[in-house]
C-alpha cells in the first residue's frame, strides 16, 4: 500500500466498461516525512469517498488482465500517522 495525498479530479467522459461509474482521483505518493515524492503522481479509483487534500492508503494491483494495464484504488482514508521518531 502506499500513503498519499489526493491533489485532485479526473474528468473522463468514456471509460472502459470496469470503470464506468467510478470516481477518479488525481493522488501523489508521500514519503516518509509525508512530504509529496516527486514524480510519484497516479490517477487511482476512488472506493472510499475521498476528498482533495485528504490522506489515503492506495493499493496497487493488476485490473482486467495482467497484461493489460495495472490500477490503483484508493481503500481507505487515513485519519492520522503516528510516527516513532
Amino acid at each position: 500500500m502506499i500513503l498519499a495525498k489526493v491533489t485532485g479530479h479526473v474528468v473522463a467522459p468514456q471509460k472502459n466498461d470496469e470503470l464506468r461509474g467510478s470516481n477518479l482521483l488525481l493522488v501523489t505518493a508521500l514519503g516518509d516525512d509525508l512530504a509529496p515524492i516527486k514524480d510519484r503522481t497516479y490517477v487511482a479509483v476512488d472506493s472510499v469517498g475521498a476528498g482533495v487534500r485528504d490522506l489515503v492508503l492506495v493499493e496497487e494491483y493488476f485490473a482486467l488482465h495482467k497484461q493489460q494495464y495495472k490500477a490503483m484504488s484508493i481503500v481507505a482514508i487515513v485519519e492520522k500517522v503516528h510516527q516513532d521518531r
